[in-house]
């Protein structure tokens, strides 16, 4: 069976990246079978379990395409070695199969160099046994700039009829998308307001915290540019990590009635063992050694009634962690290799979420009586959050865009993060929501 110069556009999300027309990570993927025959992939990955690669390849002169959905997975090999491995299932024929052939799908396989802390160039092989020996280590993967990529590159991939198609051009700025121009032109009379919770001085966590602070503020800065509205952000971090420093800067917060407001909290978190609220309480303590008290630690509901008095149009309010014990710590030492397509977004999608939708959003990372799970890389649910949200967003979903299903997707992708397919000492975390948002369909 042949395969051809393999195109993947896919995308190593380690460091998250931005909503800007440059940030597009697309790579070409050249790989070959052991008798030497060429294939290209059009790889796009959603999330974890959502991807889908389209493969070009020459049988007998005659040119194919498949379409093969993917899922992936991490772990640990015999000898040790952390892998991440995408799983190919559903082969499809797009083009014409007259000769009724078979494809087996392609697994793609990186494993974790512990000496230069990165993942290697990945090997392919199309043996469902995963034998090393048929490993093959793929010729060479490229980044693609979108705006270089032209109709005639993606017509090896797709039909002119295929809805796939259509999106990639918008996304790949190849067809006309007035609603850009028009919502670009922006409303300053509009400010999106960011209050970022983060405890980066904490010994056990304090390094994903930071992660996670430095990605969130990027990302809702790049939103508002975006939107062509106003930014302000309230930092309480570090140093500045404290109760009475969350109490100011809500309470400094005087948004308009077309403003929205984002409360990110990530650190610690419990529960009283008499508490009945659902959610989890803040932990704001300075130093772990001071005692936790109601004067140091703050329930997740007492943000939500501060905040939906304020007079914003949109309040969301998320909270990355644990629901648990006092003092629990749970730090996965797993490194993930995130795939994600990071595009450039609709803004009409955007402008949906950010500037038509009015009410309130508040989830948090896990239910009573479970932990929230991080890496050196970020948090679970967070991580999960920026996914969930540019995946939204995309040319390329057809899903509704809506608060509610990006919340549902974060607890879902967090979910799974937990599993043992991606984390083995994790236990898995399931978050929760509550969402009453008009105009979210």
């Amino acid at each position: 069976m042949t395969r051809v110069p393999s195109f993947a556009a896919f995308i190593f999300l380690v460091q998250l990246v931005s909503y800007s027309a440059h940030s597009q990570s697309l790579y070409e993927i050249k790989f070959s079978d052991k008798q030497k025959n060429q294939y290209t992939g059009f790889l796009v990955f959603f999330n974890e379990t959502n991807a889908y690669m389209r493969i070009a390849y020459y049988y007998d002169k005659i040119y194919n395409v498949v379409n093969v959905n993917y899922t992936s997975r991490n772990g640990v090999n015999k000898q040790g070695d952390k892998y991440s491995m995408l799983t190919g299932y559903n082969p499809t024929y797009i083009t014409d199969n007259k000769a009724n052939r078979g494809y087996n799908p392609d697994y793609f396989i990186w494993f974790y160099d512990n000496t230069s802390q990165k993942w290697g160039t990945p090997y392919t092989t199309d043996d469902s046994l995963l034998n090393p020996n048929n490993y093959i280590r793929v010729s060479a993967y490229t980044q693609l700039s979108p705006q270089n990529i032209t109709d005639e590159y993606l017509r090896q991939f797709f039909g002119n009829y295929e809805q796939q198609y259509f999106s990639l051009k918008k996304m790949c700025g190849l067809t006309t998308d007035n609603t850009i121009t028009t919502y670009n032109n922006g409303n300053k009379s509009s400010t999106l307001h960011l209050v970022m919770v983060a405890n980066t001085n904490d010994p056990s966590i304090g390094t994903g915290c930071a992660s996670d602070e430095a990605n969130l503020k990027n990302e809702f800065r790049q939103v508002a540019d975006a939107l062509g509205i106003s930014f302000r952000q309230y930092t309480v971090d570090g140093s500045s990590f404290s109760k009475e420093n969350v109490v100011s800067a809500i309470n400094s917060l005087y948004p308009g009635s077309n403003d929205v407001v984002l409360f990110v909290y990530r650190g610690h978190g419990f529960r009283w063992k008499d508490q009945t609220n659902d959610w989890p309480r803040m932990d704001l303590r300075p130093s772990s050694y001071a005692d936790i008290t109601e004067n140091s630690s703050m329930n997740l509901s007492e943000v939500y009634s501060a905040l939906k008095n304020k007079g914003a149009r949109l309040n969301i309010i998320l909270a990355d962690c644990c629901n648990s014990e006092v003092n629990a710590s749970p730090v996965t030492n797993s490194n993930y290799l995130t795939f994600q397509f990071d595009n450039n977004s609709d803004v009409s999608k955007l402008r949906k979420l950010f500037m038509n939708s009015n009410g309130i959003l508040l989830s948090s990372a896990a239910q009573k009586g479970e932990v929230s799970w991080t890496t050196s890389q970020g948090g679970l649910y967070s991580m999960s959050f920026l996914q969930a949200l540019r995946e939204g967003i995309s040319y390329l979903s057809n899903d509704p865009c809506s608060w509610n299903n990006i919340i549902s997707k974060t607890i879902s992708l967090a979910r799974n993060k937990s599993t043992p397919t991606f984390c083995s000492n994790c236990t898995l975390q399931d978050g929760i929501k509550y969402v009453s948002i008009a105009g979210d369909y």
